[in-house]
């Protein structure tokens, strides 16, 4: 004859069995930053002139730049007495009276000079120099000679661009983008607020989208994309604190992401869901940078003489931070690797989950 099991035995069996089964699950692993190597920028390294040019990459620190290898090899230092524009393949040393710029290679030897007054521009891989009065730019072609011009008599305050487009904000509220030729191929003002002004801007690698931060009193941001001939702002939304700087806007590798910041956040914009997530980075941004295989974002910010370096994964999920204390530094992404420029420092740190 079978005997009845006893209902509270069995509940605590039960009990126990799903408590063991969820107890040998694996702990969630925290995220680690390694500190591969650390080096002084500011001292060449003695094997520097055996090291593969195309493997450079730009720093600038203070008054000091130069350029190093994912290795540590620091292949050149220099110092400069006012500003620089640098690139991954050259540099010009600028001052504010100069009736000609010098571009320099990357091996240290003069590429080419530009008889123009104005301060340069470089941005990923595109040059540009801006005119004195801050209204008028010009588009440098691969040769560092002025390809085309556009003027104006309103203060420009954003630019960005792609391959083939550049997009450039006014301090009366406009965005212009140009084609690669410098025709305006649209014009549009994202409005909404009291005072217009644009303080942040990007435009995506297709060129069909744009992203601004514009306004006081009631500052937004805004996405805009081209349909049919027609500009259109198909997401905005109001910021909860107004700023008066200029602020970092950039769209993900591959468009699909939008990071714009404002006081104390990052803000994620999913571009195709139109959906936004407000990620706490106390202070103000300074860089945004990703991975080549789009599995990481690093924010560099500042806050009470404070940077730190927070890792953003899977395009809106905070994963960590460090913090140091630094009178200048930087962040830079080559390839999968995270460099960190800290005073007259270099360091590469990696992350690893514990």
């Amino acid at each position: 004859m079978l005997k009845k099991l006893n209902p509270i035995y069995t509940i605590c069996t039960t009990v126990v069995l799903a408590y063991t089964f969820f107890a040998i699950k694996p702990l969630s692993k925290e995220i680690h930053f390694a500190t591969k190597w650390t080096v002084d920028c500011n001292k060449p390294s003695p094997d520097s002139d055996k090291t593969e040019p195309s493997q450079y990459i730009p720093f600038k620190l203070g008054q000091n730049a130069g350029f190093f290898t994912e290795d540590g090899q620091i292949a050149q230092a220099f110092t400069f007495p006012y500003k620089i524009a640098i690139s991954p393949d050259d540099y010009c040393i600028y001052g504010t009276s100069d009736k000609s710029l010098k571009l320099v290679s990357k091996e240290g030897k003069q590429k080419k000079e530009l008889k123009m007054q104005g301060f340069p521009f470089f941005q990923k891989g595109r040059k540009f120099l801006m005119l004195p009065g801050g209204t008028s730019f010009v588009f440098l072609n691969e040769n560092f000679e002025p390809k085309w011009k556009f003027e104006n008599y309103v203060p420009i305050t954003a630019l960005d661009s792609t391959n083939d487009k550049v997009a450039a904000g006014y301090a009366d509220g406009s965005i212009l983008i140009f084609d690669a030729d410098g025709k305006i191929e649209r014009q549009y003002e994202p409005g909404g607020s009291k005072y217009p002004v644009i303080l942040g801007l990007a435009v995506s690698e297709d060129g069909l989208t744009t992203a601004s931060i514009s306004g006081q009193k009631q500052q937004r941001f805004t996405l805009a994309k081209r349909e049919n001939g027609i500009t259109k702002i198909f997401f905005h939304e109001y910021l909860e604190a107004d700023t008066t700087k200029q602020v970092l806007v950039k769209f993900s590798s591959d468009g699909d992401y939008c990071y714009f910041a404002h006081k104390d956040c990052l803000g994620v914009l999913n571009c195709k869901t139109l959906k936004s997530k407000h990620i706490p980075v106390k202070g103000n941004i300074f860089s945004i940078e990703e991975t080549s295989d789009k599995k990481n974002i690093f924010v560099l910010s500042k806050n009470d003489g404070i940077y730190s370096v927070s890792v953003i994964q899977k395009h809106s999920v905070y994963s960590g931070s460090f913090s140091f204390k630094a009178e200048n530094a930087y962040i830079t992404v080559k390839d999968n690797s995270l460099f960190v420029g800290r005073d007259s420092s270099l360091s590469r740190v990696d992350i690893e989950f514990k």
